[in-house]
């Protein structure tokens, strides 16, 4: 693949700063268009918080992490379709999750009755493990989260998760066995420290869809979007230049006339849109700009990734979690052997997540690498037996930015001002901070800018809306999303 080099300064129509989802989804819009598209990335691979690369040791695709999509991704699954990879991802439809708790191997499935009472058919089992009335203390805030518009969800975001939870009657015990684990999971943060806004948009999508389904790359995820994104791009006129860190914008006079970079060379375009991290925003943008201010609210939720090689295969379970403890580090675990096609080795490749990692910081490498096999057998004892013939530990600064209370309220707009966009999964989406929300970032910017430019376009495919019985009872505001 031939780059441009970095000392160039073409002319083009919308400079993208970041090749991450966000970035890539928006630059592969607006060539599409026709526009003349230039990407800036500061690194010298793409995928941003969601890449791959051959491992070190093994030369076996690893990604930054494991990640999970949802078949209620709408936007990243028409990318994938239009990247020609949607065939590239493993989908888990005989059941929603497989949990281990209390020794227990809990099989939730999903399907059936219509929604909410699909979960029903998991009561037998769940009764096990939980009291009836621990269950029954969330009728009331089921009842509730159903009525309820989207934009009377957002009201709660001043309001802690476990706040709101005690406050409608949801017994502490029901809080710390599933809560907890919710929360860590898909929100990335403490049930205590989550926002009940973010919290209760997740619980208002799981009453309405009775076909959950979760999946699961076949290949790195860099294979997945990244690399079939850039020659997409690169087919319609547009080009991406690795290792140029943008440190400001370019102006004439008032209006944005493009970016500068770190050795001081433009790239002159029309439009700017700003791909990056809340965290990356101050590189670009002076202290002074009101962006600035609003991004550095946005906390970052770190998080550590184990992948370890057997040499031999451990199961056939694809994916499997255990409820969140402050005395174990993983909540999540992928056999990768069940999930890409022959690609992961002889043996079992098993990755697994750490997630809201604070407690794991000061480990050293071997003592994660030593809790994870520990916490691997309680699922397959079998491991005990097999022979560890690699690993790799990855400490991920950001997975998504804290869902705290009041930071759904101040997600900023994909438009800044004449120009100026930004796009991310930080950004006001309708959704909550995952790869959905980067990929309709990227088609809400590429929209913006079209529209700047007299186009107007349909980029952005809406966020879905509960269905079943909640389609009936809740209140509609014109606003739908997670």
């Amino acid at each position: 693949m031939t780059l441009t080099p970095a000392t160039s300064t073409p002319q083009a129509d919308a400079v993208i700063v970041g090749a991450g989802i966000a970035g890539l989804s928006c630059a592969t819009r607006l060539a599409d268009a026709g526009l003349r598209v230039v990407v800036l990335e500061s690194s010298d691979v793409p995928g941003g918080r969601a890449r791959s690369w051959p491992d070190p040791s093994t030369g076996i695709d690893v990604d930054i992490g494991p990640h999970v999509l949802l078949n209620k991704y709408p936007n990243m699954l028409a990318l994938l379709e239009r990247l020609g990879t949607a065939d590239q991802v493993c989908w888990q439809t005989e059941e929603l999750l497989t949990v281990l708790d209390k020794g227990r191997r809990l099989h939730f499935k999903v399907g059936g009755l219509p929604a909410p009472l699909h979960y029903v058919r998991n009561l037998p089992q769940v009764l096990r493990n939980v009291p009836l009335r621990h269950l029954l203390s969330n009728v009331r805030l089921g009842w509730r989260t159903m009525r309820s518009s989207p934009q009377e969800l957002m009201t709660l975001d001043n309001r802690s998760g476990r706040d709101y939870l005690l406050s409608n009657g949801v017994s502490p015990g029901f809080i710390d066995w599933f809560w907890a684990s919710a929360s860590t999971a898909i929100l990335n943060l403490p049930v205590e420290q989550c926002s009940a806004a973010s919290l209760m948009r997740l619980l208002a999508q799981a009453l309405g869809h009775n076909d959950l389904a979760f999946g699961f790359p076949k290949v790195g995820l860099s294979e997945l979007y990244a690399w079939p994104a850039i020659g997409s791009l690169q087919r319609n006129g547009g080009e991406i230049r690795f290792g140029c860190a943008a440190n400001g914008l370019h102006r004439c006079g008032a209006d944005i006339a493009g970016v500068t970079l770190a050795g001081g060379t433009r790239v002159e375009a029309s439009a700017v849109v700003l791909a990056v991290p809340p965290t990356a925003i101050d590189s670009v943008l002076p202290r002074q700009h009101a962006l600035t201010a609003t991004a550095a609210r946005f906390e970052p939720s770190p998080y550590i990734s184990c992948y370890l090689w057997f040499d031999c295969v451990l199961s056939g379970a694809r994916f499997w979690a255990r409820p969140w403890s402050p005395e174990c580090l993983n909540t999540d675990f992928y056999d990768l052997s069940n999930i890409r096609d022959g690609a992961t080795g002889p043996g079992s490749m098993i990755a697994t997540n750490v997630i809201w990692s604070h407690r794991a910081a000061e480990l050293p490498d071997q003592a994660i690498i030593d809790a994870t096999l520990e916490e691997i057998a309680d699922f397959v004892p079998e491991v005990r037996q097999a022979r560890l013939v690699g690993a790799a530990v990855h400490h991920i600064p950001m997975s998504v930015p804290c869902a705290r209370p009041g930071i759904e309220t101040s997600r900023p707009a994909v438009r800044q001002e004449k120009g100026l966009f930004i796009a991310g999964d930080w950004v006001d989406t309708g959704l909550p901070f995952c790869m959905e929300s980067a990929t309709r970032a990227g088609a809400l910017a590429a929209e913006q800018v079209l529209a700047e430019r007299g186009i107007t376009a349909h980029l952005a495919l809406p966020t879905p809306v509960p269905g079943g019985l909640a389609k009936w009872l809740r209140r509609s505001d014109g606003v739908d999303g997670f």
